[in-house]
């Protein structure tokens, strides 16, 4: 029989979206399943997600990716125990970037528009980001009460490729034995190669609105035609 715990992870990520939790999740799976393959990156399942650098997590009965609006106010998930989870935080000041990401990242464009886009790029507040991101706090809160929580910040993996806080989220999913420092150091240097890539994306959009975003639609257009 199914259980709630067959929808979770050995490890669980809590993330925003924009903020690169896929891309993460996929290259902590690497390291479990094949923690010899020093220099594992991700590839863009097609080429609308090559053009916005966006990335798909294969192995979800290893890092299963969470949104915090996936998650209702009567989820069953907050009943789990003794399961193992990251929480990918940003501060107010780096939510700007992550929303703009976002918008450029969703897979179907569901309700997304240019001027939407142009809005967000210039745009000092979106509400619709910042409930998501006071409602991360609270998914976390009651997630931390039966299950181990570990706290990362999303600086110290993308722009800072911090050693130390890969190790420990390693280390959180295997008791403090991983040892494998090639894929610790490779998990570094991806990770802030993805964010210098999506930090040109971003200057692409702001600086070359227009012609980003057409390249970007015509993907779009071209693959809703030959679908």
């Amino acid at each position: 029989m199914k259980t709630l715990h067959a929808d979770l992870g050995l490890l669980n990520l809590l993330f925003l979206q924009g903020a690169g939790g896929s891309f993460l999740a996929s290259m902590i799976s690497r390291a479990v399943t094949d923690p010899w393959w020093t220099d594992y990156t991700p590839e863009p399942p097609n080429k609308l997600f090559k053009t916005t650098n966006e990335f798909m997590n294969q192995y979800n009965h290893i890092v299963m990716t969470h949104h915090p609006l996936d998650f209702s106010k009567q989820d069953t998930r907050f009943n789990v125990t003794n399961t193992k989870w990251l929480n990918l935080t940003l501060l107010p000041e780096e939510r700007h970037f992550t929303n703009v990401m976002t918008m450029v990242k969703l897979q179907d464009y569901t309700g997304i528009t240019r001027q939407y886009i142009r809005d967000m790029l210039y745009a000092t507040k979106d509400r619709h980001y910042e409930r998501a991101h006071d409602w991360q706090v609270t998914v976390a809160d009651k997630l931390r009460k039966q299950n181990s929580m570990l706290e990362v910040r999303w600086k110290h993996i993308f722009e800072d490729g911090n050693h130390d806080v890969i190790l420990s989220i390693l280390n959180h999913m295997f008791a403090g034995q991983y040892k494998a420092d090639g894929i610790v150091e490779n998990i570094a240097v991806k990770c802030m190669a993805k964010h210098e890539a999506d930090k040109h994306l971003y200057n692409e959009i702001k600086d070359n609105t227009e012609e980003t975003l057409d390249k970007i639609f015509k993907i779009i257009d071209e693959e809703s035609t030959s679908s």
